[in-house]
């Protein structure tokens, strides 16, 4: 999955629970040390992580978009907060943290804010949106929410295509395409009602 593998390079605050020989300059550029101390607190790309957490080296310490202040904010309105500025992978790295952690709680908000930022945001922008409206929109969904958007968008504008009969292309013949409505009306419909009145 391409967004799982962008998502990687997310930074994630932890403490190391042991001192790490050799990694002092490379995660910390203010350490005066090529090793990292015991307790001490810097932030890990989200693949060197797993490693790290899998051997026990580290106390994870979720970022702060998931943090009991931004849940709030959240929860009081999908339009409160633009996670393309602050979160792009919003979902995808949560989703990892959670697979790390087994945080139920973690697992719920991400849940519940999909659902309410999917109904408030991305559902109703594909009802009822002018060409601003969508920029607008757009500048305050992550990068999972914008595919959504951009599917549904896309779908929404075949629909409208379909529904005012609007030629897709060329029949077997070399026609220009029909709409189905109007071929059923035209071809299917009239043969159909020909062997009706020949069954009679």
């Amino acid at each position: 999955d391409p967004l799982e593998l962008l998502a990687q390079d997310a930074l994630i605050p932890t403490r190391f629970i042991f001192g790490a020989t050799g990694l002092g300059s490379s995660l910390d550029a203010g350490c005066g040390s090529p090793d990292l101390q015991e307790n001490t607190q810097v932030s890990v790309p989200l693949w060197m992580l797993k490693h790290l957490h899998q051997r026990c080296m580290v106390e994870v310490k979720l970022p702060a978009v998931y943090t009991e202040r931004y849940r709030r904010k959240l929860n009081a309105g999908a339009d409160c907060v633009s996670l393309k500025n602050i979160a792009p992978y919003f979902y995808d790295v949560g989703n990892q943290l959670n697979e790390l952690l087994k945080d139920v709680e973690l697992s719920t908000f991400l849940a519940r804010t999909f659902k309410t930022r999917y109904h408030e945001l991305i559902s109703k922008g594909l009802s009822t949106m002018t060409g601003e409206e969508v920029l607008k929109l757009s500048s305050k969904l992550s990068v999972e929410e914008q595919q959504l958007f951009e599917g549904g968008h896309m779908s929404m504008q075949h629909m409208d295509l379909w529904w005012r009969g609007v030629s897709t292309g060329q029949d077997q013949q070399g026609r220009p395409g029909l709409h189905p409505l109007k071929r059923f009306a035209e071809e299917v419909a009239p043969s159909a009602a020909n062997k009706q009145l020949k069954l009679k």
